[in-house]
């Protein structure tokens, strides 16, 4: 699976958040191939999501940042704020991470279902972290002027804070995964295969 890892981009913003989302999407993959049925359907306590539900999730919040990217540059490209290098000032990527760890409900339209198999799961990421890449690629080398799309927690973030947003959200749900593995019953018979 390509977690956008190995790529070069020409610019460093880019490569830094790259780099963070590749390394990011990488410990996440480590920590559920070869997951059984079970251990994908746990749930730690009711109301609570299963690692398989989290993945999903995962899956459609990237495909949700893809299209918000996307929009913000069609936006900028209209209003001409996509520039060569030292036209204009880069913002910076940085997110409010205190604000966006607290705890917060996800919005309707990336709620996972139940009880995908771990193949379809790990296609949904494949294919949007494919999507996430195409749409940065369309950056590349340019300078994305101050055209903000809101989050729903974070506020108005532009572009690159959207791309960075995803090894963010990806993090918090990578230690959420980690805690029900460790979950007293979390099922211990797996079939692992070899990374």
């Amino acid at each position: 699976m390509n977690a956008g890892g190995g790529r070069k981009w020409s610019s460093a913003t880019l490569q830094e958040i790259w780099n963070e989302n590749s390394a990011t999407r990488e410990a996440l993959l480590h920590e559920v191939r070869g997951l059984s049925e079970s251990q994908l359907a746990f749930q730690p306590s009711p109301g609570k999501w299963s690692i398989g539900e989290i993945l999903d999730h995962l899956a459609l919040a990237e495909q949700s940042i893809a299209r918000i990217a996307s929009r913000i540059l069609q936006q900028a490209a209209g209003r001409g704020l996509i520039g060569e290098p030292g036209s204009m000032e880069a913002l910076s990527y940085k997110i409010d991470l205190k604000t966006y760890n607290k705890p917060a409900a996800a919005p309707e339209s990336v709620r996972p279902l139940r009880e995908r198999p771990l193949e379809l799961l790990l296609a949904g990421l494949q294919e949007s972290r494919e999507r996430l890449l195409e749409v940065s690629s369309r950056a590349d080398a340019r300078v994305i002027g101050n055209v903000t799309i809101r989050h729903f927690q974070l506020g108005e973030l532009h572009f690159h804070q959207w791309l960075a947003l995803e090894a963010a959200h990806e993090r918090k749900h990578l230690a959420q995964i980690r805690a029900i593995k460790v979950h007293p019953k979390f099922p211990r018979s797996w079939s692992r295969r070899p990374t």
